[in-house]
């Protein structure tokens, strides 16, 4: 056990107080941690990149950054990878990436670590999310019968689409056994819409795109992407150098400094509309390796960002939702439009008025219909289209944020069925939550199966799956 400290999150909006912390160096000690602390609440962390308190832990706390194996085997001729739990997605790709393989699908984000990762149903654009790919997951827990900690191998039926995605509720996962795939090629090149019809055609020649909604332009900047059999393009290492330059540093550090400014609005506002556009190359197609194409240097600069999912058929009328309330949040002389909204939500939307200036690319990523239970994405017909929307603004500066996103959180459940991301900041209350998962009640039946007790379970999750 190393000394007790309170741990702090990526986004410096969620504190971590232990009563114990521990890193342990392999399964065996992980077991007599748990032997050790019988009956007291028990949660393992990863690396704390995430906005919501579902990962956080109130009692003993475990950090498995030593568990960092990666293995290749082979399984009914298709290749299979077993990552410990503590191994963080970068370090993955590299060590597959030495062996010719990569991951199934990949996120904008590489620091979380695989048991983080698949535990919130982190995810990329144009496939389905890590959880889904998973096969097996390792998991220590304890014996409801003796009450000893053993450990259990997750590899089938329901109990398997409970482990995909579990928010840590299963036990403390030790390693994730995920099918793997060869190396391929990104193309990628960038073009501009008005509305987002064309951009959702687009996607049977592009499957990998993901696009964003410029604020104050309020118009679609594509990433046209797309799986090719082509070699990098002899110009891609200018192309990475321009893309960190321009946009992982130079766009951020440009908001950064605008909202230090005493009229950051009128000025965030004209930067969206006539110089952020002129920073991107436009129809300039770019062939390069996926692990470098699909991903941003995003955790650079510290963050808030909150989510939604919506199914496709939804995702026109929440975007124009999205941007009207948007609209009024950003000036206090803005008109409330009719949004079929009831008299108790018009109120709060007028209270918004000139309260944020949203000031970040709304980005959209498609995700296609996951086998688990409680992903964002899983269930339905339709693929789900993810709404990510990002303040950097100080914590202290963040109130008129998180107003506004509570305002579009609680709405657009109702209107568009949208569900919160389970890692990212999650304003929804556990019945809203609940209601959003038409499985939820089968998870809630193997989390009480294999933990009565709810030690596993953190404060806020005990709201969603009380003990019995």
């Amino acid at each position: 056990m190393t000394t007790v400290a309170p741990l702090q999150n990526f986004g410096e909006n969620v504190t971590i107080r232990p009563t114990a912390y521990y890193e342990p160096k392999d399964e065996a000690e992980v077991v007599e941690i748990l032997n050790r602390h019988r009956g007291e609440q028990i949660r393992a962390v990863g690396r704390l990149h995430s906005w919501s308190t579902a990962p956080g832990g109130e009692g003993v706390v475990l950090s498995l950054k030593h568990l960092q194996d990666v293995t290749l085997h082979q399984r009914d001729g298709t290749e299979w990878a077993t990552i410990a739990a503590g191994c963080q997605v970068k370090t993955i790709l590299q060590k597959l990436k030495e062996q010719g393989k990569t991951l199934p699908s990949l996120g904008l984000i590489t620091e979380q670590t695989i048991a983080g990762a698949i535990s919130t149903g982190t995810h990329g654009s144009g496939r389905n999310s890590l959880s889904h790919y998973v096969r097996a997951v390792r998991v220590a827990r304890y014996d409801p019968a003796s009450g000893i900690a053993m450990i259990e191998t997750i590899e089938s039926g329901t109990a398997l689409q409970a482990a995909r995605c579990s928010l840590g509720c299963l036990g403390i996962i030790l390693s994730v056994d995920m099918q793997v795939r060869y190396t391929y090629a990104v193309e990628e090149h960038f073009r501009e819409y008005d509305s987002v019809e064309p951009v959702l055609q687009a996607e049977a020649e592009y499957p990998l795109q993901q696009f964003y909604l410029s604020p104050w332009r309020w118009k679609f900047l594509v990433q046209h992407r797309r799986e090719v059999s082509k070699r990098r393009s002899r110009l891609a290492w200018l192309y990475r150098i321009h893309w960190f330059l321009s946009v992982d540093l130079g766009l951020h550090l440009l908001i950064l400094t605008t909202l230090r400014l005493r009229r950051s609005n009128r000025v965030i506002r004209f930067l969206f509309r006539r110089v952020i556009p002129h920073t991107v190359p436009r129809n300039l197609k770019v062939t390069d390796d996926s692990s470098k194409m699909l991903i941003m240097e995003h955790e650079l600069f510290r963050h808030m960002e909150m989510e939604l999912f919506v199914p496709r058929d939804q995702l026109p009328a929440a975007l124009e939702y999205v941007q009207q309330v948007l609209i009024v949040a950003g000036s206090a002389t803005s008109d409330i439009p009719d949004l079929n909204l009831d008299a108790p939500s018009v109120e709060r939307l007028t209270a918004l008025r000139g309260l944020y200036g949203h000031h970040y690319p709304i980005c959209v990523r498609r995700v296609c219909v996951d086998d688990t239970l409680i992903s964002m994405s899983s269930g339905g017909e339709q693929d789900w289209y993810a709404i990510s929307l990002i303040s950097y603004a100080k914590p202290r500066d963040r109130q008129g944020f998180l107003q506004a996103m509570d305002f579009l959180a609680t709405t657009m459940k109702r209107k568009f069925g949208a569900r919160p991301h389970w890692g990212k900041y999650c304003p929804l209350s556990a019945e809203e939550l609940i209601e959003l998962y038409p499985r939820f009640g089968a998870f809630r039946e193997i989390c009480e199966m294999r933990d009565p007790t709810g030690v596993f379970r953190n404060n806020w999750i005990r709201t969603l799956i009380p003990p019995t």
